[in-house]
């Protein structure tokens, strides 16, 4: 197996399991809720904490350039792994309470840390097959935040089993990223200026690209966080048809 696959596979595989931690708290929302009887408003803050704090801990890695000052491997070990011990302390702190807001925030943070500095990990590898190392960590990405789902049904109405599960499992992804070599075409990225921020609505192309994945995001997490309530209100609402009907 040669470096790059050997990389490539170690550097998907370390997306997986620590993109499961994205979604979950979405995917044991409902019993935990139930036990806590914790309040709409409450449980809509657990849910979108993580893109809130996604987009905080994204301002900071890009302003700073954490991964360009940082070996971008040990950037997304520790990430994953503090990561990691943030959700698992949703073990512990009270039900929909503020500590367990602030986890879910500073976990969304944490992922700023681990998917686009993937991503940079990933281009370094290949320029013609780009598209393709590109595709491989959305996959992944989807994959990966995919998973707390299939935990929290394994783990049927024990919901602290899926925690601990993913848990464990962005744990372990991040010990993977110490195995992942560094590509020949890596690169630093230009310092960042306040000003490019600008381009993003002056360049028709940025701005189009900047709306497309935006729908997508929208699509995405949206989706992924709330399937299981609808699925279940529709399910409840087509049991009671039938039994009226009865």
């Amino acid at each position: 197996m040669s470096q790059k696959t050997r990389s490539v596979t170690l550097l998907v595989l370390a997306e997986i399991a620590v993109m499961s931690l994205w979604f979950s708290s979405a995917a044991v929302l409902p019993d935990m809720a139930r036990e806590g009887g914790i309040p709409a408003t409450r449980q809509a803050l657990l849910s979108s904490g993580v893109q809130a704090g996604f987009v905080i801990g994204a301002l900071i890695v890009a302003i700073y350039g954490i991964a360009d000052r940082f070996d971008p491997r040990r950037v997304l070990a520790a990430s994953a792994i503090i990561a990691a011990l943030f959700n698992a302390g949703l073990l512990v702190s009270p039900l929909g309470g503020a500590i367990s807001i602030f986890i879910r925030v500073a976990t969304g943070a944490l992922m700023a840390g681990v998917y686009p500095v993937g991503m940079k990990i990933a281009v370094g590898w290949g320029i013609r097959d780009r598209g393709l190392l590109v595709g491989l960590l959305v996959g992944a990405l989807t994959l990966g935040s995919a998973s707390p789902h299939l935990a929290a049904w394994l783990g049927g109405a024990d919901w602290r089993m899926a925690i601990t599960a993913t848990s464990v499992l962005a744990g372990l992804g991040g010990l993977l990223a110490f195995g992942i070599g560094i590509g020949p075409h890596h690169a630093r990225a230009p310092a960042f200026r306040a000003a490019d921020i600008a381009l993003a609505w002056t360049d028709r192309r940025i701005r189009l690209a900047y709306l497309g994945d935006l729908g997508h995001l929208w699509e995405l997490y949206d989706l992924w966080a709330w399937i299981c309530v609808a699925a279940g209100i529709a399910y409840a609402g087509r049991m009671d048809a039938e039994s009226a009907s009865d």
